[in-house]
């Protein structure tokens, strides 16, 4: 009973986040957030966890980045759910690869792609796993999944002015790109490493 209270808990509220972010709304404070750190903490705490399954996270960034005037809550969302998902669904004993991105001088672009080794989507579902509750239905994974983790990570994107794609790797495996477009860039930071 308890363990159901507490995915019913987690359920709720993920569609709560969900709505905000759908409805347009951030929590309410917009503030210079390191994207850089946020990932590598997200990334830190994943590969804690992956390691109890067999599994890894790692990491790669080009340079440091923050961004301004943005919703930190929808970021951190954001990425945690890409990562989550990219564990969830990596073969036992795979690795997820992060990496963190900044490209273009006049129109700086931050790029972070996660990629797993997992058994990829279909390619006619890739559009599909963004919408709430789609859920593939697979051998893999934990099962524990609502299908909302990808929903709000696109809504969080979009808050945040920019495009979440998916691919499928050759011979196997997924790869997430979150790109967040700043044109002449006042809301971005490049700290050059």
């Amino acid at each position: 009973m308890e363990r159901d209270l507490a995915r019913v808990d987690t359920l709720m509220a993920q569609i709560l986040i969900l709505a905000r972010l759908e409805s347009g709304l951030s929590s309410g404070r917009r503030e210079s957030v390191n994207f850089s750190q946020l990932v590598e903490e997200i990334v830190a705490d994943g590969n804690f966890e992956a390691q109890a399954l067999g599994k890894s996270v790692s990491l790669e960034v080009t340079n440091g980045v923050i961004l301004e005037n943005t919703d930190p809550h929808a970021l951190h969302s954001e990425c945690e759910n890409i990562v989550r998902n990219a564990i969830r669904f990596s073969s036992p004993g795979g690795k997820v690869e992060v990496n963190l991105i900044v490209s273009g001088d006049s129109e700086p672009r931050v790029l972070l792609s996660v990629r797993d080794r997992g058994p990829g989507v279909p390619e006619e579902h890739l559009k599909d796993i963004f919408q709430p509750f789609f859920r593939l239905n697979r051998s893999q994974g934990t099962g524990e999944g609502n299908g909302l983790g990808l929903a709000i990570a696109l809504e969080a994107v979009r808050l945040n002015g920019g495009v979440i794609t998916a691919s499928n790797l050759s011979p196997s495996g997924l790869i997430i790109e979150v790109n967040l477009p700043f044109g002449a860039a006042p809301n971005l930071k490049v700290i050059r490493r």
